[in-house]
């Protein structure tokens, strides 16, 4: 987690053998470590770095909204390691802390990476505000190839939720709607650690199901069959996927009002954002979404042409060519 010197040696080796132009890292923190930026630096290797968590401005991966959890993005290592946030473990808490410290101290990040690509412009606030250079980030969202799939703007029969069953995701509030709203069906799909407390949760309720795991065709046939996606998060997220997936097939989404969403999410356009606890105001939305047929049509059409105008996978490959001749 501190600094590999395996890692060093055999990124060495990599780059005497390909003679790289430029090295687009990802999420490097506890595996392959932040030792190899030294070593890119020593071979004149310039740097571009796709931020997708909060963990270079904090010890956790996922910063809690307001409300739902707690910031542990200024704690000290002993009151850090004592809250056991990180996979309610005493050791895992420490050694989180201590190494995004070392690292910090250090300043590992901000002289090894040349460029720092955000996909929101919530990511890029929080690196400056974590004291980041503002001339050293650059947002360029995500982005789909819509041609590939062909837009559905049936009325569909189920709420789905697509992603990881863990307690930040916050499948608790689509629940607890659900046994508020017996007449509407709700597909979960996903696994993870909260599971088995969501099935106990849910029992009793015939309007809930849990698919396990889906991708691919299937899971695009679920989007397809779906009257719009829920996306409860309990946590700042940075730039969802799943919105994209289910846009570009012509559903709305109906999210938490938190990170990076409302950069995709246009309120009562394209889709609905709610606070992550408001069970009033998520049952709301589902309910206008379930039961107005116009205002149905009128956001499926405009979740296809967000996607279309504005998240173009071609747009994407283009500002991403133009930062990586930058930095060469």
């Amino acid at each position: 987690m501190l600094y590999s010197l395996e890692a060093r040696r055999n990124l060495a080796t990599l780059i005497t053998h390909t003679k790289p132009d430029l090295c687009h890292i990802h999420s490097i923190y506890t595996q392959i470590s932040p030792s190899i930026l030294d070593t890119l630096r020593d071979q004149h290797v310039p740097v571009v770095m796709t931020v997708h968590d909060h963990h270079l401005v904090s010890p956790q991966y996922n910063i809690w909204a307001p409300g739902c959890g707690k910031d542990y993005r200024d704690v000290g290592l002993v009151r850090g390691s004592l809250s056991r946030y990180h996979k309610h473990s005493l050791l895992g808490s420490f050694a989180q802390t201590f190494a995004y410290k070392v690292h910090r101290a250090l300043r590992i990040y901000g002289r090894g990476v040349d460029m720092f690509i955000c996909p929101s412009q919530y990511m890029k606030r929080q690196l400056v505000l974590g004291g980041f250079s503002e001339s050293k980030i650059r947002v360029v969202p995500f982005g789909i190839n819509a041609r590939l799939l062909e837009p559905r703007y049936n009325r569909g029969s189920y709420f789905l939720f697509v992603g990881r069953l863990s307690e930040e995701k916050g499948i608790e509030t689509i629940v607890h709607a659900a046994g508020l709203l017996p007449d509407l069906v709700f597909k979960i799909v996903g696994r993870g650690p909260r599971m088995e407390h969501l099935h106990r949760l849910a029992d009793g309720l015939a309007n809930v199901e849990f698919l396990g795991y889906r991708d691919g065709e299937e899971l695009r046939d679920l989007y397809r069959g779906t009257r719009a996606v829920v996306l409860p998060s309990r946590v700042h997220e940075n730039f969802p996927l799943t919105i994209l997936e289910a846009m570009a097939i012509g559903k709305p989404v109906i999210g938490s009002n938190v990170g990076g969403v409302p950069e995709i999410i246009q309120d009562c356009i394209n889709g609905f954002l709610v606070a992550p606890t408001d069970l009033r105001g998520w049952v709301e939305a589902i309910m206008r979404l379930a039961y107005d047929d116009e205002l149905y049509a009128r956001l499926s059409r405009e979740a296809r042409a967000t996607v279309e105008e504005r998240f173009a996978a071609e747009d994407h490959y283009q500002r991403l060519m133009e930062i990586y001749n930058g930095v060469i």
